[in-house]
């Protein structure tokens, strides 16, 4: 359909009404098209903006946007006109600046208070669509766009309780605000602003490098001290003028038109309610009911309760936000009064939140605010909120979680908010009021005295934070936060309640650990010395026994951990590392701990120091809690951001990161033609011609270019260097003229050169390239740096490799997103420079590359925070110098709160950008659903593997052992059918037996065989085919229906149907089919080369020990055709045989590690035969049988089913040799032969891969399926780094060397000895060490000397690891051959933040959006539509839920009556308190602290035992409720008492001083677990806990494959480097000398942290480490140490860590069930579902049985509510409301027995027909289709109910149902619309014959009372009554009958008819031709006769739930098509007469 702007001058054609077209519906019918914004966005995303598409007049290529398609403005500008004027052309230059400061000055000024969802698109000049100079005559001055203040700023009411409308104040202040000027000006001033903070913050001011630690800085009093400050006191003057007159304007806090009086009026009273739109989205979720009423507000007041105290605790706190609600004034739609011509005259856009301009952007608004407000005042029609719950009207409302807030804000939009009520003038109010108390503070001398008071100095910044609005694109960027911050918080939420949990446990573990150290005992005289190094003991020197660490009391503890050497003792300090910040002494500094791990860096050096202080085994709870928070929870942050920026984008078709919609950029090439004066010419000439012929040429330059300079070195000759200057002179002449080239090949039409944004780049680079040669700037030191233009020319390489062209386009195709987000996380790191610098600028001292001394080196410090790599040094260097300065809180909170937000955020929006382009276009995931579908269909082309390809029998003749014998050809399939049949194909009959049924059998039949099939499941998977979905409708109905329902014959025939076209059963004959056919053709093979199925060419079939072994193996390629299967006894037995084989193995090498084996040489001699080389060669054998076994069994090449045919067995083969080499090597050598034999060792744990089938699914699915995607991102960032390395090369070469004395100027000094100490600062203990000149080690060993170093360390820092250090020693460099000092070249670190952005954030985040599209595609839900993943995720939520076990009938006892009810009332006071509790509980938990506080601690004690006894009491009570069958069901049940029993028992024991140690730490457990009751009572929590229990499953999984992988490289670690010599970064527990250590070594560095420290240092070689002459060495290897360590760091950091990302966006469906259906099912809904389902179902079975289908569906309520009348019109509720109080009795009054039933009458004629109608309706379709899916026998099981309701009242089928669900609910709507029509026909003619028998009866008695006999004599009567009607052939059971169609209107979808695999959308559309699915024999229904042909009902009615309102004029015209039509014609007549 077209959407026309008939008063504008443009129009949009597009496809189709979009999926999430924003146009309320009103607004749609009534009409009015005279909009000129867009229509699918009611957000009014482009509200400003002018539409996409063709006028009448116009072509797109001069109108299009620059942000739409994300292209350089240059590619769209039009021809330069030469009859221009200049003066014209400089007056419309100054226009543009005017109107372009007015744009951006609404965005950031924005007086008129627009919430960001309404100004997001406010062009820029760039921005807005270009006319030629014709049309710029004919527009009105443009500044009309611009809003009218005066309307959008009324005067109404009093402010400041005095102001009102006529004070001359107040006017005042309204005319300098409504000034035209007023927004700009303010504008420059909060740029002035930031500009003059930026000048201030950039001179430096650290405290001197020598400033001693105990001397706080220097006092500073008063407040001006420089011109900075001056200027900043005038403008905030002038920013307080500004917000005091906003405030007389629009009020301060309270609404003007809300009298002051009512802040004083008593909340207990009642008031009139203010009539008025919901403030926000959560007032709107109280004010509009659920679900619709049938009738206006006044009869819902009549039929009203009294007030519960529940509902009036909520109306006192409506009361006490009553003075704060907002005015709610006329909503009146202005008239327009211009006319249509004027309207096209001038298309004028006005802002949305104007009230008297006449816009159809505030037409809208007004719309959305009327349309809000008829829900308050008339609650029939369907409410906002009912929509927004449910995903049935995606083209009215936003299908988001963000509905409600964008209507809200429409909906508030006219109104003038008071100041602050806006979001940014709160933030502008607190920064006003911040400067004030600034400057209070500084001229009394208190903000920098003995402490500091920094932070309201740092508020003042906040000012500037409006600047973040000043483009469109930050604005939208802005907008999708806002739009994302409630999922966001819930999710932040949930993880800081886990954090709290952690901090909890590690304040009970680990409280005073980290103030243990080592101290050095006085030798010298000196005093003893506090060393580094943790400790749990030391050596008494009188034992020489080690013991216990020394308290503070000076007593011994028992000793753990790291015990201290001789001459050393392990004592408590009074404090902790770092100021005390590093301790888990108290709560906030365990959260802080926790922060620390969760953020994966700096959490390494916290647990290996947690190791020394306590146990090993204390890396565990680092350990999971990094798993837990930060490769699961915080993935949620990701999933969040990652869904609701995807959905943002299909809503609103525009990207979440930029106002431009999602076009496809257009090649402008225009297939080789141009327009030269009106006149189409060809574009080619010959110079083109020429040029594309050699254009690989100037590719091939390029890569020379980049060679060229990639050999540049240090010490090169002057040769070199001289041909390196010639070269590049040589190759900058040659892009000159290739440059002139393509000009001239581009005329005559020069300037379409300029249109393609390769070009100018190329132009760009050819002229700098050309530049830079200039002598001036050659010999300079800039030079290296303007290199950069020749380095560039390397994309067009880039580009030429095949595959990375579209995966460059993909990252950077949408660079319009990534450079918003680039430029908004610019614009958020200098605001938060500005902050911290104000904060703590020169509190620190200098001398490290942080000191906070300058705006620059605060950004620096904020961007390291935001890379999170080493961001614990920031955190400490801000916080630890602020401590006695009392700042330190603010510091820290600040820090982690920045890192909080920026890493788990803001650097998460990053891979939003990037996934944004992977997405599939929503428009095209139908079409290509379709596609797909068919292509399911087709018969699979199998390809011939190179096995059968070499397969040496397909040349051989065939020498068949039978006479062949010529067959007919239609009976050849069927004998090879028979002929297979006898061998074992799986018959698939049983797959559709229903779950239960086979569930039920099974489990009586194989109880004894269960542990066999666990163990079968483990190893070959599972073994029974899925459920068949709707085959559930059973095979087995036939038996076991009873014969007295006269409709089952009719069903069941359509349940046929319904099976048969199923997805998974549609084709299962031609499957069948196939695979026979295949099958008998592999039979056909084996027979006529009858050696072909014999292994080794000696072991036929027959023989015993090939039978024997086919027994215990599985076979590779597909079943035996003619062989033994597989015993389902042996083959697991054999398998777990294998499984505890390779364990044992593991085990082994555990053990005998090589440290181990050296001791055991050491002691025993070097012998052979060992026990573990004994083990080793068993371990061998056991693995070489099973290979022989297998290819005994199945052959090993050429045979049917060969080992080879199996991917698992070549890896299986492959191993084995590996084994086998290691176990002969290791027998025959003793200690085995090298390293490279030895490490072969770690081969035996992938065997835990073959072997275990989970495993081998999840390999495949996650690692192999996408691997290919995953190498291609890896190439494009190595192609990436390799111009960047020569980049630093030219730069850094030979400029970063360092002498290891610091005290030297440079190389010339740098010589002799120095002296040097590790201890007391190196003051103690000092010795001599020579001087040596060599690369910086800050961390890793790097240099840029060469371009191999070079490249090295970029790729190291790539992962984010070391790149700081990298960059301090570039900031420090000085010269070549000089000393660096420290921040000397602080310009230097551009480097490094350039390729940081580009590269570390960037290309890492490559590798997640890749993985999480691996994933999508996957699982398929790549091409799901909004619609669709909101079903999905409804369907797993639904399939979650369990029906309460709750007893049928309330205790007739007291006592037990009393219980129940305190078990049942989830929302009762009992289980408020319990929660209260359970809160208080969690804070007491929180109260521990290392010191002890006897009182409180006793408190406490006794407060854990007192919850502890209520929560036993508690239990007691809901056990003895409900029983305990019902108790026991629920899990949390079973958890509460194993924790309450637990913590009351061991409570009780520590209590009173009599438990061990074991005892304590139980104590500990049960205590912290009570905590996580708290997530069973929070509603958010629970569902964000289920949610995230979701995803466990596959997360388990892929750790299981995780753990595989490192025990496999835990191995290779252990065997190549655990004699290595440690270097600088081991220690006692990080090394790899055993594989616990190891396992923990590959922990941390699976983060990132350090690795490629190790990896240098275990690159140890000679001569700095020795060779023994047997070999024996401790050195390292370069090539070992360099391969490990870089492939660990792909696999795991790249790949795997990724991978849980991967797994939690995947299946976090928390996003689609806040929107759709799932949002309505909240947990009071689901309960009282569920207390229903308890009354009516089957306690045994648990299914409703069908006697109570009735019953329950009247019970119903809420968003499942069924029943035809509601509630408020039951019987009982009408007659209780109409009793009369007097009892009177009056027929004149109609007053009947005590009833008045005008009352009656008021009520009931308030029912809306039409509204009951379609309730009945869909109650009918309901029932039948219950009634057809019931089991027989049992009823209907609850998870199938909750579906059926589902499908009923939540979702619309055609949108929601993928295509091959939506075939099979299609063919279910049609026999339900079968059933519903054969009961209406059947309810007519009954209630035709009982009408008869009535009226015959009423003339019966009418004759009787007028004394008329009637005779004996029989009457004969003629009736015209028709006769049986004649037989006609409809064939029910074929889905190829075409329906006849009826369109009512346009929305109407075409019908739709499955059987030819037709779409019932339009947009489902595919080439593919169609094809009868079905061949089966038509049968006639006698019943059938009775089904009528309603199509419209049938089909309509099933894709569109506005359909079904079932009216009689459809009806009756819908038996036009009957066999019924003249029956109920006639009988129609006579009902009427």
């Amino acid at each position: 359909m077209r959407y026309q702007d008939t008063g504008a001058v443009y129009s949009a054609s597009q496809p189709g009404q979009s999926s999430a077209s924003l146009i309320s519906s009103h607004f749609r019918e009534s009409g009015d098209t005279t909009d000129s914004a867009r229509d699918d966005d009611e957000a009014h995303l482009t509200s400003n903006m002018s539409r996409q598409g063709t006028g009448t007049e116009w072509g797109t290529d001069e109108r299009e946007d620059a942000e739409r398609t994300g292209a350089a403005p240059q590619a769209r500008r039009r021809t330069v006109r030469y009859a221009a004027s200049p003066l014209k052309k400089t007056g419309t230059t100054l226009k543009n600046v005017s109107r372009n400061l007015r744009r951006a000055s609404l965005r950031v000024v924005n007086f008129g208070g627009l919430g960001l969802d309404e100004h997001v698109r406010l062009e820029d000049s760039d921005d807005r669509d270009e006319k030629r100079d014709e049309e710029e005559d004919q527009v009105h001055d443009e500044d009309e766009a611009l809003p009218d203040l005066t309307k959008t700023l009324p005067i109404r009411g009093r402010t400041l309780g005095c102001l009102g409308p006529q004070s001359k104040l107040r006017l005042a202040m309204y005319k300098f605000l409504v000034y035209p000027w007023t927004e700009p000006v303010i504008l420059l001033l909060i740029i002035f602003n930031g500009l003059v903070l930026t000048i201030q913050a950039s001179r430096s001011h650290p405290l001197p490098e020598d400033w001693p630690d105990d001397t706080p800085p220097p006092p500073v009093v008063g407040y001006f001290h420089a011109w900075e400050d001056y200027v900043l006191f005038g403008l905030f003057c002038l920013f307080t003028l500004e917000a005091f007159a906003r405030i007389c304007v629009s009020g301060f806090l309270l609404d003007p038109e809300v009298p002051v009086a009512t802040l004083f009026q008593s909340p207990f009273s009642s008031y009139p309610d203010m009539s008025r739109p919901p403030n926000t989205a959560a007032e709107a979720s109280f004010n509009i009911a659920r679900t619709p009423s049938l009738t206006g507000s006044h009869s819902q007041s009549q039929l009203r309760r009294e007030y519960t105290m529940t509902q009036r605790l909520k109306q006192i706190r409506k009361n006490l936000a009553r003075p704060f609600t907002l005015a709610h004034h006329s909503l009146s739609m202005p008239q327009s009064a211009t006319s249509d011509a004027t309207k096209q005259a001038n298309p004028s856009r006005a802002r949305s939140d104007t009230v008297q301009s006449k816009s159809p952007m505030l037409e809208k608004a007004l719309a959305g605010a009327q349309h809000v407000h008829s829900h308050v005042r008339n609650p029939s029609e369907p409410t906002f909120l009912s929509k927004a719950l449910r995903s049935d009207n995606p083209s009215e409302t936003l299908a988001l979680p963000f509905r409600l807030s964008v209507e809200d804000s429409r909906s508030q939009t006219h109104r003038n908010l008071p100041y602050l009520r806006h979001s940014w003038t709160r933030i502008d109010f607190l920064a006003i009021i911040s400067f004030w108390i600034t400057v209070v503070l500084a001229s009394a001398g208190a903000e920098h005295n003995h402490y500091h008071i920094g932070i309201f100095r740092a508020m003042s910044v906040l000012r500037t934070a409006r600047l973040l609005a000043i483009t469109s694109g930050t604005t939208t960027i802005m907008r999708s936060l806002k739009t994302a911050r409630p999922l966001l918080a819930s999710v932040a939420y949930f993880v800081l309640f886990a954090m709290i949990l952690f901090s909890i446990i590690g304040i009970q573990s680990f409280k005073g650990s980290f103030r243990r150290t080592c101290h050095l005992l006085p030798t010298l005289g000196e005093d003893e010395i506090a060393l580094d190094q943790n400790c749990g003991g030391y050596i008494d020197p009188t034992t020489l026994q080690p013991v216990g660490y020394m308290d503070a009391n000076g007593d011994n503890v028992s000793a753990k951990g790291f015990i201290c050497p001789l001459g050393q003792i392990c004592r408590e300090n009074d404090e902790n590392p770092q100021g005390n910040l590093e301790s888990f002494d108290v709560i906030y500094y365990a959260a802080l701990q926790v922060v620390i791990v969760s953020s994966a860096n700096g959490w390494s050096g916290l647990m290996y120091q947690m190791m020394d202080s306590e146990f090993f085994v204390s890396c565990f709870f680092f350990i999971v809690c990094i798993i837990v928070l930060n490769f699961w929870l915080i993935n949620l942050f990701v999933a969040v951001i990652t869904n609701t920026f995807s959905a943002i984008r299909s809503d609103t078709q525009k990207s979440a990161f930029g106002a431009a919609p999602l076009a496809p950029v257009v090649d402008e090439s225009e297939e080789g033609w141009s327009m030269v004066d009106g006149r189409r010419v060809a574009g080619r000439n010959r110079i083109r011609d020429i040029y594309e012929n050699i254009r690989w040429c100037w590719v091939a330059f390029a890569l020379l270019s980049v060679i060229l300079q990639a050999t540049r070195t240090v010490d090169m000759s002057d040769m070199h260097e001289e041909i390196l200057d010639k070269g590049e002179l040589a190759l900058t002449i040659t892009f000159d003229i290739e440059i002139v080239i393509r000009i001239l090949a581009y005329l005559p039409d020069w300037r379409k050169f300029f249109y393609r944004g390769q070009n100018v780049l190329d132009l760009i680079l050819a002229i700098g390239s050309s530049i830079i040669q200039i002598p001036a700037i050659h010999n300079s030191s800039v030079y290296p740096w303007l290199t950069i233009f020749q380095l560039m020319r390397f994309y067009r390489l880039i580009l030429e490799i095949p595959r990375m062209k579209p995966l460059l386009l993909a990252v950077f195709g949408n660079m319009y997103g990534l450079a918003n987000m680039s430029l908004f996380l610019i614009e958020i790191n200098l605001l938060a420079a500005l902050f911290v610098v104000q904060l703590i600028g020169g509190d620190i001292p200098a001398g490290d590359l942080i000191d906070f001394g300058t705006l620059y080196n605060s950004f620096i410090a904020v961007y390291q925070v935001f890379s999170s790599e080493n961001w614990t040094d920031v955190l400490y260097k801000a916080s630890v110098p602020e401590i006695p300065l009392r700042q330190s809180p603010i510091a820290v909170i600040f820090v982690a709160g920045w890192m909080f937000f920026a890493n788990y955020i803001v650097m998460q929006m990053f891979i939003a950008v990037i996934n944004e382009n992977f997405d599939v276009a929503e428009e095209s995931k139908r079409s290509r659903q379709a596609s797909h579908y068919w292509a399911s269909h087709r018969p699979q082309q199998v390809r011939a593997a190179w096995i059968r390809k070499l397969n040496p029998y397909r040349w051989f003749k065939a020498q068949p052992k039978a006479i062949e014998v010529e067959l007919p050809s239609n009976l050849v399939l069927p004998m090879q059918k028979a002929l297979v049949q006898d061998y074992s194909l799986p018959k698939r009959g049983n797959s559709f037996i229903d779950a239960t049924t086979r569930r039920g059998g099974a489990a009586r039949q194989y109880t004894a065989k269960s542990t066999l099939r666990k163990l079968q499941r483990l190893f070959a998977g599972e073994i029974t085919a899925g459920d068949v979905p709707l085959t559930t409708l059973r095979s087995t109905r036939r038996e076991s229906v009873a014969s007295g329902d006269p409709v089952d014959e009719e069903t069941e025939r359509h349940l046929e149907v319904l099976a048969a076209l199923n997805n998974d059963a549609v084709d299962a004959e031609e499957l069948n089919d196939a695979l026979y056919e295949r099958r008998a053709q592999k039979a056909d093979f084996i027979r006529d080369h009858p050696s072909f199925d014999k292994t080794f060419w000696i072991f036929s079939q027959k023989n015993w020990l090939r039978r024997t072994c086919q027994k215990l193996v599985a076979p590779a390629g597909g079943d035996r055709i003619f062989g033994t299967p597989h015993s389902p006894i042996a083959h697991p037995i054999f398998q777990l045989l294998l499984l505890l084989t390779v364990i044992g193995g593991i085990v082994v090498e555990s053990i005998a590690t090589p440290i181990y084996r050296r001791d055991f040489y050491a002691e025993n001699g070097p012998i052979r035969g060992t026990w573990f080389d004994i083990a080793e060669g068993c371990f061998a054998l056991v693995l070489l049988l099973e290979f022989v076994i297998k290819i005994i069994a199945d052959g090993f090449l050429f045979t049917p089913n060969a080992y080879v045919r199996s991917i698992w067995n070549v890896l299986d083969f492959f191993i084995l040799i590996g084994i086998l080499l290691n176990a002969t090597t290791g027998l025959i050598f003793v200690g085995g032969l090298s390293r490279i034999t030895r490490s072969l060792k770690a081969l035996r744990a992938l065997r835990l891969i073959t072997l275990i089938d989970k495993m081998r699914s999840t390999f495949e699915s996650l690692i192999i399926s996408g691997i290919t995607r995953i190498l291609d991102a890896a190439l494009l960032a190595i192609l990436y780094m390799i111009p960047y390395a020569v980049w630093g090369l030219n730069i850094f070469a030979g400029v970063t060397n360092e002498c290891n004395d610091d005290s030297v100027t440079g190389i010339s000094d740098c010589i002799n000895e120095y002296s040097n100490g590790v201890v007391n600062d190196g003051d103690s203990f000092t010795y001599l060490v020579p001087r040596v000149w060599d690369n910086p080690a800050p961390s890793t060993t790097f240099s840029f000397d060469t371009f191999r170093q070079s490249l090295l360390i970029l790729f190291e820092i790539v992962s984010l690891e070391g790149w700081v250090d990298v960059m301090g020693v570039a900031a420090s460099v000085t010269g070549e051959g000089q000393q660096p000092q420290t921040n000397a070249s602080v310009a230097n670190s551009i480097f490094f933040l350039i390729y940081n952005l580009m590269g570390g954030v960037v290309i890492f985040t490559l590798f997640v959006s890749i993985i999480i599209g691996n994933f999508t595609s996957k699982t398929g839900s790549a091409l799901l539509t909004q619609p669709q993943r909101e079903w999905i995720d409804l369907q797993k939520l639904i399939k979650r839920q369990r029906p309460s076990k709750r007893p049928k009938k309330r205790p007739t006892w007291a006592i037990r009556q009393w219980c129940y009810d305190r078990a049942v009332h989830k929302h009762g006071w009992w289980h408020r308190t319990m929660t209260v509790l359970y809160t208080l509980h969690v804070i007491a938990l929180m109260t521990q602290t290392f010191t002890p506080q006897h009182f409180l601690d006793e408190f406490r004690n006794d407060f854990f035992i007192f919850v502890t006894v209520i929560y036993v009491v508690d239990i007691f009570v809901r056990l003895l409720g409900l029983g305990w069958p019902s108790y026991s069901a629920n899990g949390w049940n079973i958890f509460d008492i194993i924790v309450a029993g637990g913590s009351l028992f061991t409570t009780l024991i520590v209590r009173f001083n009599t438990g061990g140690f074991v005892i304590q730490q139980l104590q500990k457990l049960f205590i912290t677990s009570i905590a996580f009751k708290l997530v069973q009572r929070v509603n958010s929590l629970n569902k964000l806990f289920k949610t995230a229990v979701g995803s466990l499953p596959v997360i388990m999984s892929l750790l299981g494959l995780w753990v595989i992988l490192f025990l496999f490289f835990a191995i290779l670690f252990v065997e190549v480097f655990s004699l290595t010599k440690w270097n600088t970064g081991e220690t006692r527990n990080m090394n790899y000398s055993s594989m616990a250590k190891a396992l923990v070594m590959l922990a941390f560095m699976t983060t990132g942290e350090g690795w490629n420290e190790y990896m240098h240092d275990f690159a140890l070689d000679y001569p700095r480490c020795t060779i023994q002459d047997n070999g024996d060495t401790d050195c390292g290897s370069v090539y070992w140490s360099f391969t490990l360590f870089i492939a660990w760091n792909l696999l795991s950091m790249y790949i795997f860590a990724n991978l849980f990302t991967g797994v939690v966006v995947e299946s976090f469906y928390y996003v689609f069930q806040m929107s759709g259906g799932a949002k309505s099912i909240t947990r009071e809904e689901m309960r009282a579902f569920k207390k229903v389902w308890a009354e009516y179902a089957n306690p045994k079975t648990g299914y409703l049985e069908r006697a109570n289908f009735v019953r329950f569906f009247g019970k119903l309520s809420g968003i499942f509510e069924v029943r035809i009348y509601p509630a408020e019109y039951s019987v009982h509720r009408i007659m209780a409301y109409a009793k009369d109080p007097q009892g009177r009795r009056s027929l004149s009054e109609k007053l009947i027995d005590g009833y008045d039933f005008n009352k009656v009458e008021g009520i009931l004629s308030g029912l809306d027909r039409a509204v009951i109608k379609r309730r009945k309706n869909l109650y009918n379709r309901l029932y039948h289709e219950a009634r057809i899916s019931h089991e027989p026998g049992k009823g209907i099981s609850f998870t199938n109910m909750l579906l059926l309701l589902a499908h009923h009242k939540l979702i619309v089928d055609r949108e929601a149902l993928v295509l091959k669900d939506l075939v099979v609910r299609t063919e279910t709507n049609k026999l339900v619309t079968d059933l519903v029509d054969f009961d209406r026909v059947q309810s007519l003619l009954l209630m035709i014959l009982y009408r008869r028998r009535y009226l015959a009866q009423r003339e019966q008695a009418r004759m009787h009372q007028m004394g008329m006999v009637q005779s004996d004599i029989p009457a004969i009567i003629v009736d015209d009554f028709p006769a049986t009607p004649p037989m006609m052939t409809r064939d029910i059971t074929s889905p190829a009958q075409t329906p006849v169609h009826h369109f009512r209107d346009a929305d109407t979808p075409p019908a739709f008819s499955p059987g030819i695999v037709q779409s019932p959308d339009v947009s489902y559309a595919t080439d593919s031709p169609s094809r009868n699915t079905l061949q089966r024999r038509p049968r006639t229904s006698d019943v059938s006769m009775l089904s009528i042909d309603m199509t419209s009902s049938r089909l309509d009615g099933s894709m569109s739930r506005d359909s079904r309102s079932g009216d009689e004029d459809d009806f009756l015209s819908s038996m036009q098509n009957s066999m019924w039509n003249d029956m109920m014609l006639e009988a129609a007549e006579q009902d009427g007469e």
